[in-house]
Parts: C-alpha cells; sequence; structure tokens
C-alpha cells in the first residue's frame, strides 16, 4: 500500500531543507494510489521528514536505497536528527551522491518511492 500527503496535488511532496519548514502539520493517508513522488531541492543534506522515514521504513531500518537514472542502485545509512520539535532522518553520504550524479546547485530531483521494492529512483533532474 503507498501513501501520500493529504491535500497534494498530483501526490507530489517537496521536501525542504528549510530549518523554518512546519513539516509537522502535514499528514499522510492510506490510499492506495501508486509510486510517492518526491521533489527534493539541491542541498548538501537530504533530511527525510518523520512521516516520510515512517511510511517508508526508514525511521526503523536507519537504511535508505536510492536508484539514479541509470538505474544503479546505492545504500545509505540514516541517522536521526533533533530538528528543533521533530526529527528528521538525514541520509549519508548525500553530498557524495549528488557530485557522482552531476546534480548542481539549483537543480531539484525528482525521485519515486516504490514500496514493494523499497527504493527511491531518481526519475529526472529538474533544471
Amino acid at each position: 500500500m503507498s501513501r501520500r500527503m493529504a491535500g497534494v496535488e498530483n501526490d507530489v511532496i517537496v521536501l525542504s531543507d528549510s530549518e523554518d519548514s512546519s513539516d509537522d502539520s502535514e499528514e499522510f493517508d492510506d490510499d492506495d494510489i501508486g509510486p510517492l513522488t518526491f521533489i527534493v531541492p539541491y542541498t548538501k543534506r537530504f533530511r527525510i521528514p518523520v512521516e516520510v522515514a515512517r511510511i517508508t521504513g526508514i525511521d526503523e531500518t536507519l537504511k535508505v536505497r536510492i536508484a539514479n537514472r541509470q538505474n544503479v542502485e546505492t545504500k545509505h545509512d540514516v541517522r536521526a536528527e533533533t530538528n528543533k520539535n521533530s526529527i528528521k532522518y538525514v541520509v549519508k553520504g548525500w553530498a557524495k551522491w549528488l557530485k557522482d550524479n552531476n546534480i548542481q546547485e539549483g537543480d531539484h530531483c525528482k525521485f519515486q518511492y516504490f514500496e514493494d521494492i523499497c527504493v527511491f529512483f531518481l526519475a529526472g533532474v529538474i533544471r
């Protein structure tokens, strides 16, 4: 079963690394809607909100698998980090992954998460 952020059109979630973002107000529902889509602005740190970590199982495994556009998969450790009154899950090795995949400042990564195989696929780069 896939999940989405309630009230978000086209099942797209923009994940922000901003210290001021208020992810706590968002909720997820249990609709079976296909893969979750994430737009991640270029940043040296990929911090996953707790709600996303819960529905993807990252909060329990502290691991994430990411596949680039050539379908080359890498495995990354994740660490829980307190951010004001909430927790974020930081993907280790993110800056190197960006460099290895020619992702540059100003780019946005479009990922699709497939629950049945537990992988974030890089569906495209928006420049």
